[in-house]
């Protein structure tokens, strides 16, 4: 089926290709190619392509167009996109790659208009209404695990507000989530940037780490130690806030979970705490 549809799209005759993730990839004339669903318009990919196709440094996969000259391909009400990858070497994804990948500024946001304060909370609002208006009764320890995080996420705001910076802040390209686990292949794909702060997709990085049933090892983020005081401020603020809480709580609500069993997608939080403090007294260091 995948065969037949890429070589109906692109006219390109696919004798051997196997599934990697979300992915399919295949070799075809002395190169890799990934094809995969696309939640992306045309023009959304054209606008962030133009940059990458522009900048040599980028390590981004090269976008294939389709027999209609398209970045972005429909059937069946699906779109699709075919990608040639820059490399040979696929491998688990390294802080160094995110560090390396989010140094090209490639525009920049008025500080007025910076979404980050607003979406955080939206997101506490969201929470908070759910709680004083819903019908589900809610243990002891449920609550308490919501309370801390939301308390976390507080603080996430005031820390973001002691930044002090220019009136234009630069943004690089970004993901919009960096899951844990990724590897190259996922994380050059095109479909899934967005223009940021850098500090977001390393602090999306490095927040796969703090939540996680190990105990961190911040020595593994020297390159850190590069960054600016307000790119510190930042990223502290960016891995205070709970992302992975707000993802957990989302699912519960969205699938219609019983939170009786919410509190087991926590019972390593003793460990995610100490994480988090010792990432934040790395950095601030």
């Amino acid at each position: 089926m995948i065969t037949n549809l890429i070589s109906f799209l692109y006219d390109i005759k696919v004798e051997t290709i196997r599934k990697n993730n979300n992915s399919y990839i295949f070799y075809y004339n002395e190169h890799f190619y990934i094809f995969r669903k696309c939640y992306e318009n045309e023009e959304k990919i054209g606008y962030i392509y133009n940059y990458i196709y522009n900048n040599d440094n980028y390590l981004y996969h090269i976008i294939v167009k389709n027999k209609h000259n398209k970045y972005v391909s429909n059937y069946n009400n699906e779109n699709y996109i075919l990608m040639m990858v820059k490399f040979n070497l696929n491998r688990k994804l390294m802080f160094n790659d995110v560090y390396d990948s989010t140094k090209y500024y490639i525009s920049y946001i008025k500080k007025k208009d910076f979404s980050w304060s607003k979406l955080w909370k939206q997101k506490i609002d969201q929470v908070d209404y759910f709680i004083s208006n819903s019908n589900l009764h809610f243990d002891i320890l449920t609550l308490s695990i919501i309370n801390y995080y939301l308390m976390l996420s507080e603080n996430a705001l005031i820390f973001y507000n002691f930044i002090s910076f220019d009136d234009y802040l630069p943004l690089s390209l970004c993901h919009n989530r960096i899951v844990k686990e990724a590897d190259l292949y996922d994380y050059f794909s095109i479909n899934n940037l967005i223009l940021d702060h850098k500090t977001r997709d390393i602090g999306e990085f490095i927040k796969n780490y703090i939540y996680s049933s190990k105990n961190i090892d911040v020595s593994e983020f020297y390159l850190i130690k590069q960054m600016t005081l307000n790119e510190k401020i930042l990223l502290i603020s960016r891995i205070i806030f709970p992302s992975y809480f707000f993802d957990v709580f989302d699912d519960f609500v969205i699938n219609n979970r019983d939170f009786k069993e919410f509190y087991k997608s926590f019972i390593y939080m003793e460990i995610y705490s100490d994480n988090l403090k010792k990432m934040v007294n790395f950095i601030a260091k």
